[in-house]
């Protein structure tokens, strides 16, 4: 995987990092593109074509007038590829990284759109985690599945796992139509049913359950995005609370044994819309399991997912190919972040641990500094770009966090899981909940009217002015 926006000349003198059979394949990749392979530097390995340790990058470059490195360790830790990536001196030098696919990397120029989630988490120092889901393949195996938000980057990548691990049939439920289109499309899969619809429509929602009966239910549909949801706070809670209880209640209702609410870290202490109407769905899901039946509910947190619709990677991504210049809103913003497959893995392990009414978070490690996050993209990808330093959004914070007293997490057999009991921090009751939902789904409500009462409710979102 080259990185880089202009085309090679036809003959680069490379420098492949890594000695191993990685390294040596590489090599002999370029050799047969008409590169010359001056050596390999390695830390461990020995051999005449090997001109030095990784440290001694920049005099190997110098000595030999290097136009191309190839970083061939694909199992790397994350700091030595991030010291290495900062160590580089010279200027215009090309810079390759062996993808964690193991394809074999060509000298043809490759968009910076190809940077993968997995690579980007070694970037900014931690490593993508694995669960072993042959629980839960035991659990969902021959099972009827529903996926609400199933279009979206996050939902898909759920639809697969499931499918994967066997379920009879997984019921993809979404408004966006083209996302469903090509989701089917791709999948291919007769298990599999697509279906049109808005997780606010009660009628709609309920003829849904009662058609397919699914018994493990994954609501993922939610507004998220915190700028645009700022301006539509009536949508906000009419979705992302009102649509979850929607979809929970039928969950009970078609007796399944199993129902996941996807949550987010911003729904903790939130400073803005989005995050007020998750925690809202969160205090219904609460008051809903204390007479759920047979039906567990659960929800889970998590952080920015990579790579997911309009993550900050994929707008960092789209300002490098543009040319620049990155912007990030503060030098101190940090935000935990996860891969797609980690997001989907922990909603599917979040239906199996935990009891009734609990939330359930991942160990995402320490929190990324975005400016870190941009800084290492452009060394790796596109050294010419410059990175802005602009102000916090409406409704953002510098930090997330993931729990309001990591004092009430407990462990769970998985040692990255862990579970969160009853919070009582921003415990709104349920009853004021839905007076607020009655009150925007009547049309006699407005946003400013929505504002007052989430500020009422203790949250402190920006207060607008009546209109």
């Amino acid at each position: 995987m080259t990185y880089g926006s202009e085309t090679p000349p036809a003959r680069q003198r490379v420098l492949v990092v890594g000695y191993g059979v990685a390294g040596v394949g590489i090599a002999a990749d370029a050799r047969s593109h008409g590169h010359e392979v001056v050596g390999f530097l390695d830390d461990v390995k020995r051999a005449p074509e090997v001109l030095g340790a990784l440290g001694d990058v920049n005099r190997v470059v110098r000595e030999h007038h290097i136009d191309s490195v190839y970083f061939a360790i694909p199992t790397v830790d994350a700091k030595v590829l991030r010291d290495f990536l900062s160590g580089l001196e010279k200027t215009g030098l090309r810079l390759s990284i062996l993808p964690r696919t193991y394809k074999t990397i060509s000298s043809e120029t490759v968009s910076v759109s190809d940077l993968t989630d997995v690579d980007v988490l070694q970037l900014v120092g931690r490593q993508p985690i694995k669960h072993d889901l042959l629980d839960a393949q035991r659990m969902v195996g021959g099972k009827r599945a529903l996926v609400t938000g199933a279009a979206g980057s996050i939902g898909s990548r759920l639809v697969e796992h499931l499918l994967t691990l066997g379920t009879a049939q997984v019921v993809a439920v979404d408004w966006w139509e083209t996302g469903l289109f090509h989701l089917e499309n791709r999948l291919a899969d007769d298990r599999l049913r697509v279906v049109v619809a808005d997780v606010k429509n009660e009628s709609r929602i309920a003829g849904i359950f009662a058609e397919y009966r699914p018994e493990l239910v994954f609501h993922a549909a939610a507004y998220k995005h915190v700028p645009l949801m700022e301006d539509n706070p009536m949508e906000a809670v009419a979705n992302n609370a009102f649509g979850a209880e929607n979809v929970l209640r039928q969950a009970i209702t078609a007796g399944a044994s199993h129902a996941v609410y996807v949550s987010t870290d911003k729904a903790v202490r939130p400073a803005n819309v989005m995050g007020s109407s998750k925690r809202l769905g969160e205090l219904l899901l609460s008051d809903l399991a204390q007479r759920s039946g047979d039906t567990k509910l659960t929800a889970v947190r998590f952080g920015n997912v990579l790579q997911s619709n309009g993550s900050v990677m994929e707008t960092f991504r789209r300002q490098i190919e543009a040319g620049g210049p990155l912007t990030v809103t503060h030098r101190d913003v940090t935000r935990f972040f996860m891969t797609i497959d980690e997001a989907a893995q922990l909603i599917i392990q979040s239906a199996l641990l935990g009891s009734n009414g609990d939330i359930c978070v991942l160990d995402m490690g320490e929190p990324v500094r975005i400016l870190d996050l941009a800084e290492s993209l452009v060394r790796a990808t596109a050294p010419h770009v410059r990175i802005d330093v602009t102000q916090l959004r409406p409704g953002e914070k510098l930090y997330e966090e993931l729990t309001y007293n990591p004092d009430l997490a407990t462990s769970t057999a998985n040692s990255k899981v862990f579970i969160l009991q009853v919070e009582d921090e921003m415990s709104i009751p349920a009853a004021r909940i839905r007076a607020l939902i009655a009150e925007i789904r009547s049309g006699n409500y407005s946003d400013e009217q929505t504002i007052a009462a989430l500020r009422d409710m203790g949250f402190n979102v920006k207060e607008r002015a009546s209109a």
